[in-house]
């Protein structure tokens, strides 16, 4: 039977909108790379309202109608693709990632049934194998997940539900208690009220000097969490801290859960990107010893948001504490095994195995490899340059990306450090960060840690463009900015 459809192609005006959407994206990533191009146009709230029109009206603008909403809308947002964008655990732009972000738009396909996206479902599975054989596994599970915060959700819910077999159905009638230390990331203690176990009985261990969780104070925490009546079950090892970027000593937490019986869990999702560089490699010696490990592979990558993987040794662990059965969306059929949806907790999930499968496939294990040692290295040559000048004063010896650092305003300078100086160096961060993302040269974040009263900026060197000169660039700039403080 003959279609009564007229036309089966594109319309000229969506081709054309097409192509003018391509032509904003070249511009954008092109600008990326241009130190003069502003990382961002900073407006306040208010600001902001007066420039962007965000109304929405009943006939709509068509599509020739949104172009300047469209370029306003960039024109004011962050580039974080900027080569000079150093204030997040993420930036860069991997060119081959994006079209695979923008293939996945596409395709627009969903990882609930193989049925749906068959070729996506083979892609995630191969990808999650491979994590394993970087980890030491010979098998396992695992599932691309919303961002490393809902891979440790996953991780923790897969142990809370093998403590306890019946609390899916029955409630938790157990007082739980899992264990992490004081520079984790929040979201271990978020999970844990998410869960029902209640923040409060999510354990805070001390680390030390560096900023590593002590394996000693965590058996300590464990035997009192016993002597109470609780019941202890899990603890998250941190491979690469937000603040600090330290690593866990992994090995030694894997022994003691396994000795009181606790799933041991690996938030790898920053410091993750050391399983693909051979030299670093040694940061994860241990992780083969836990039962889940959390990667995020648009840190240090450059790759678009989102990308994050959770992987399990055991197999099923996943679907025994998520699936629901329904069959009408998870048929019995031969490749019922692909059927990812039920290892998670969404049931319509976005494809984002594709851009990942497709940037490692272009640049390969040593194209990876080199952009994380190119990462290292950069933090190796800023850690270098703020020893060198007297006007800086470095946190701690970087483990990882992380470079945490003072600058000593005129005013510090010659002040023993106390009370006086804190308060002056502290002004002296926030003032400079304010200028900083008004100005839009460059963008460095700030933070505090428990036992410091200054803030301190937090540098992070995973930007894939960025290079030595860009490193000189960022100290002149926060001389510059703070030099009437």
């Amino acid at each position: 039977m003959e279609s009564n459809r007229k036309e089966t192609r594109l319309s000229p005006e969506e081709i054309d909108f097409l192509h003018q959407i391509v032509d904003l994206s070249l511009d954008w990533m092109s600008k990326n790379r241009d130190v003069d191009e502003p990382i961002v146009r900073f407006r306040t709230p208010k600001e902001l309202e007066g420039l962007i029109d965000t109304s929405i009206t009943d006939k709509g603008t068509g599509m020739s109608g949104i172009l300047n909403d469209l370029k306003e809308t960039m024109k004011y947002s962050v580039r974080t693709g900027h080569v000079r964008f150093f204030n997040q655990l993420w930036a860069g732009t991997d060119i081959p990632a994006v079209m695979g972000e923008w293939l996945t738009s596409v395709m627009n396909g969903s990882m609930y049934t193989y049925e749906v996206s068959p070729v996506f479902s083979l892609l995630e599975i191969n990808l999650v194998e491979k994590l394993h054989s970087l980890i030491g596994w010979k098998s396992g599970d695992g599932v691309f997940a919303p961002g490393g915060a809902h891979c440790n959700l996953l991780a923790i819910l897969a142990a809370r539900n093998k403590a306890s077999t019946n609390v899916r159905k029955e409630g938790i009638s157990d007082k739980f208690v899992c264990f992490s230390s004081i520079h984790d990331h929040y979201t271990i203690q978020r999970a844990a009220g998410v869960i029902g176990i209640g923040e409060d009985n999510c354990v805070k261990v001390a680390v030390d000097g560096v900023g590593k969780m002590i394996p000693q104070e965590l058996e300590k925490a464990i035997l009192e969490v016993k002597a109470q009546g609780k019941v202890p079950f899990f603890v998250n090892a941190t491979a690469g801290t937000t603040v600090l970027g330290a690593y866990d000593p992994l090995g030694e937490i894997a022994q003691v859960a396994k000795k009181h019986g606790l799933w041991a869990h690996l938030d790898a999702c920053w410091g993750g990107h050391a399983f693909l560089s051979k030299k670093h490699r040694h940061l994860l010696n241990g992780c083969e010893n836990y039962d889940s490990v959390a990667w995020t592979a648009t840190k240090c990558l450059g790759l678009p948001q989102q990308c994050a993987m959770l992987v399990m040794k055991e197999r099923h662990a996943l679907t025994k504490c998520n699936a629901m059965g329904k069959d009408y969306l998870f048929h019995e059929h031969d490749e019922k095994d692909w059927d990812l949806g039920e290892k998670t907790l969404n049931c319509g999930r976005r494809v984002d195995a594709l851009k990942l499968w497709i940037s490692w496939k272009v640049f390969g294990n040593d194209g990876f490899e080199a952009r994380v040692n190119h990462a290292f290295s950069q933090a190796q040559y800023m850690t270098q340059q703020l020893k060198k000048n007297p006007k800086f004063k470095l946190l701690a010896e970087p483990q990882s990306l992380n470079v945490c650092f003072w600058y000593i305003p005129p005013s510090a300078r010659g002040l023993p450090e106390g009370s006086e100086w804190d308060k002056k160096v502290d002004n002296a961060t926030i003032t400079i960060r304010k200028r900083m993302q008004r100005e839009g040269k460059v963008l460095v974040n700030y933070s505090d840690l428990h036992g410091h009263d200054a803030h301190f900026f937090r540098m992070i060197t995973c930007n894939p463009g960025a290079t030595t000169e860009d490193m000189d660039f960022v100290l002149s700039e926060i001389d510059r900015l703070g030099s009437d403080l």
